[in-house]
C-alpha cells in the first residue's frame, strides 16, 4: 500500500527585530533629545541660558572685538 505524502501547512514567522535597528533607533532618539534641550537651553531666558532669537542661532557668529 502506498502512502500518500501528507503537506503541512507553511506559518509564516514574522523577521525578529535586528539588533542593529534597534540601535539606530535609540541613537535617532538620543540625538534627538540632545538637540531639543541644547535648543531649550539656547533660547532660554538670561539667567539660565544664552537668550539668543531663533534668527541668530543660523546665523554668522559676532565675536566681539574680532575686525
Amino acid at each position: 500500500m502506498s502512502q500518500v505524502p501528507i503537506q503541512a501547512r507553511a506559518v509564516q514567522v514574522k523577521p525578529q527585530p535586528n539588533v542593529y535597528t534597534i540601535l539606530v533607533i535609540v541613537a535617532v532618539l538620543a540625538l534627538a533629545v540632545t538637540i531639543g534641550v541644547s535648543l531649550y537651553c539656547l533660547l532660554a531666558p538670561l539667567p539660565k541660558g544664552c537668550a539668543l532669537p531663533f534668527g541668530e542661532l543660523l546665523g554668522k557668529v559676532k565675536v566681539p572685538g574680532a575686525g
